[in-house]
C-alpha cells in the first residue's frame, strides 16, 4: 500500500508548491506561449496545405478558422518496473483538419497506436526505436453505426502498409446504462490480419462518478496461438475540472505458449492532474501478478507530462 501511496503523495506536494510558488511555472508558461503559438499555427497552416493538396478549389466558406481544431499532443513518460532500471517513453500524435473533405477525412501521424487493455506498464522497455504511423482516415456517422476507414504506413526499419476498418454502435441511456459494441479488422503487411472485437457497458452515477466494464477479444492470424481475452472494470472520479481518478482491475486471458489460461491480475490507479487545459501530469501506479512469476505480487510506475498544442495552449 506504501508503493502505491506514496507517488499520490509526491505529485500532490508538487502540486502544492506550485501554487505556494508560482513563479517558476508562471514564468515556464510565459516563456514558452509564442513557441507553442507557433508550433500550433504551424499546424494549421499544414492542414491548410494538405486539403489544398486534395482539393484545390478555392471555397470562400472556408479560412483559418475552420483550421484552428487541427492540434498536436507530446507526451513524455518515464516508466519503473520492480527490481528495474527506470526507463522513459514517448508518445506523439498531430492530427490535421480538412474541412474541404467535409470533415470526414483526417491525416494523422501519432507514435504506433497504444492499447492499455494489452500494453502493460511493466513490459514497457526504453522506445529508442519508435514505430510511427502515418494514416488517413475517413469517418462517417450512420443511423445504425460509426463507421471508419484508414489507410497509412507505418514507419519503422521496413515499412509497413496497412489498412484498418473500424464499426461501432452505441445505444446511449438505455435504463440508465450506455452499451457500445465494436469491431475492428486491420491488415498489415507485416503483422498480416489482426482483429479485435469488444464491448462496453458504462454507468453514469453523477457528474462525479461513472462504472465501466469493458472487453476486448484480440485475434491474430499470423500466430498458430495468438489470442487473447481482455477483460476489465473501471470506475472513474471526477474530483473537479482539474483532477480525475481511475480505479481499475485488469485481467489478461491467452493461449499464448500454454491452453486458454488466466496469465495476469492487475490493480491499477490513474491520477491526472491538469496544470493547464494543455498540460498534464499522470501518475500511475500499479500492482500486478503474473503467471510467469507464479501470481506473486509486484509493481510498476508510470509518470506521464503531456503537453497539448491547440488553440487553448497559448490563450
Amino acid at each position: 500500500m506504501k508503493k502505491l501511496l506514496l507517488p499520490l503523495i509526491l505529485i500532490n506536494s508538487i502540486n502544492v508548491l506550485a501554487q505556494e510558488e508560482p513563479s517558476f511555472l508562471e514564468t515556464f508558461i510565459s516563456d514558452t506561449n509564442d513557441h507553442r503559438k507557433d508550433i500550433h499555427n504551424y499546424i494549421i497552416s499544414l492542414s491548410s496545405s494538405v486539403d489544398n493538396y486534395f482539393d484545390d478549389e478555392e471555397d470562400i466558406k472556408i479560412n483559418r478558422k475552420n483550421y484552428a481544431a487541427a492540434y498536436g499532443l507530446i507526451e513524455l513518460s518515464a516508466i519503473k518496473n520492480q527490481h528495474e532500471n527506470l526507463s522513459f517513453d514517448q508518445r506523439v500524435r498531430i492530427k490535421l483538419k480538412l474541412p474541404k473533405l467535409k470533415d470526414k477525412f483526417r491525416l494523422v501521424f501519432e507514435s504506433d497506436e497504444i492499447d492499455e487493455n494489452k500494453d502493460y506498464i511493466e513490459n514497457k522497455k526504453s522506445n529508442q526505436d519508435d514505430d510511427f504511423n502515418l494514416a488517413l482516415s475517413y469517418q462517417t456517422l450512420k443511423d445504425y453505426a460509426e463507421l471508419k476507414a484508414k489507410v497509412g504506413i507505418k514507419l519503422r526499419s521496413k515499412l509497413d502498409p496497412f489498412l484498418k476498418l473500424s464499426a461501432r454502435k452505441t445505444w446511449e441511456d438505455v435504463n440508465g446504462i450506455d452499451y457500445v459494441i465494436g469491431q475492428d479488422v486491420k491488415q498489415s503487411v507485416i503483422k498480416k490480419l489482426e482483429t479485435t472485437s469488444y464491448y462496453e457497458v458504462a454507468k453514469k452515477f453523477n457528474d462525479y462518478y461513472s462504472l465501466h466494464q469493458y472487453t476486448e477479444y484480440y485475434w491474430h492470424s499470423s500466430e498458430s496461438r495468438d489470442s487473447q481475452i481482455l477483460p476489465s472494470i473501471h470506475l472513474k472520479q471526477k474530483i473537479d475540472a482539474k483532477n480525475h481518478l481511475t480505479y481499475s482491475f485488469n485481467s489478461n486471458i491467452d493461449n499464448i505458449d500454454t491452453n486458454l489460461r488466466i496469465k495476469r491480475h492487475s490493480l491499477q490507479l490513474k491520477y491526472r492532474h491538469f496544470i493547464k487545459k494543455w498540460l498534464y501530469v499522470d501518475t500511475i501506479p500499479e500492482n500486478y501478478y503474473s503467471y510467469d512469476d507464479n501470481f506473486k505480487p509486484k509493481y510498476a510506475m508510470r509518470f506521464n507530462l503531456g503537453m497539448y498544442f491547440n488553440k487553448s495552449s497559448y490563450k
